[in-house]
């Protein structure tokens, strides 16, 4: 029988956990995201995310032999100078970090959950415990303005690329920048449903949480060469949301959309050739 995914994620931190206890090195092992305090959204499909906690002295060595992984592990990749990504040989994947005491005070992170801790461990080692409801403090209206003048900007250079001929970055103008923009203010604007925010990145379950938004991304999104459609659609967007300082920027948004359905009459022209 198949393991529950899930399981799978528990038992190799137990394995982990295991490891580290025995090598004598550390203190400590927090689990993070879906592994983490943030457990009820774990599925099958979760990385399995965490730090170590050394011992003073013991990061070094403890990076520098990764046997207390214990093993089963088919490709490691030093991704930074205190952690790796990890993929062991029954598909779960990984990424870690080590860090003494002092460092894992400095560090940034949310909703670590203890897995193993030393006897002789501070009881208090933090955890940023966040709750699910927490959100992100709202934009002022300076950085509304700057981001609604980020993504029209970036909407007429992205345009502008693309009857360039210039595809790849007409794409980055507007599919990316202005699109992330225009995501970060409509987030901004309208309620969330119940859900985990991410803390780092607005991306991140942003179809549970915005379901509404999510349905109007195919039309953000049409790909290399869909990038006129893409402008309207964004520039769309941006008009429905009511922002203070659309009326503002009515010459500009004119521009832009003049320019993308020129930008469409050119795809026709072309087609029909």
């Amino acid at each position: 029988m198949t393991p529950d995914p899930v399981e799978r994620l528990l038992a190799r931190l137990d394995v982990i956990a295991s490891g580290l206890e025995a090598s004598g090195r550390a203190l400590a092992l927090l689990a993070l995201g879906s592994v983490g305090a943030e457990l009820d959204r774990a599925d099958q499909f979760s990385d399995l995310d965490f730090f170590v906690v050394a011992r003073p002295g013991q990061v070094g060595a403890l990076l520098d032999d990764l046997a207390w992984l214990g093993g089963d592990v088919v490709y490691v990749f030093r991704n930074t100078p205190d952690g790796f990504k990890v993929l062991f040989r029954d598909g779960v994947y990984g990424e870690f970090a080590v860090f003494d005491e002092a460092a894992l005070r400095g560090a940034e992170f949310v909703n670590a959950r203890v897995v193993w801790r030393s006897p002789d461990a501070p009881a208090d080692l933090p955890l940023h415990l966040r709750p699910q409801e927490a959100q992100t403090a709202p934009l002022s209206g300076a950085q509304r303005d700057h981001l609604l003048g980020e993504a029209l900007t970036n909407l007429l250079v992205g345009v502008r690329r693309f009857r360039r001929g210039e595809r790849l970055s007409a794409w980055q103008f507007t599919q990316v920048y202005a699109l992330g923009n225009a995501l970060a203010l409509a987030a901004d604007t309208i309620p969330a449903a119940p859900g985990w925010a991410d803390a780092y990145g607005l991306e991140r379950r942003f179809e549970v949480r915005f379901p509404a938004l999510a349905a109007r991304l195919a039309a953000c999104l049409p790909g290399l060469d869909g990038t006129p459609g893409a402008a309207l659609a964004i520039l769309d967007l941006l008009k429905s949301l009511d922002l203070t300082g659309w009326p503002e920027a009515s010459g500009l948004t004119a521009q832009v959309r003049q320019e993308a359905q020129e930008a469409l009459a050119d795809q026709g022209a072309d087609r029909g050739a």
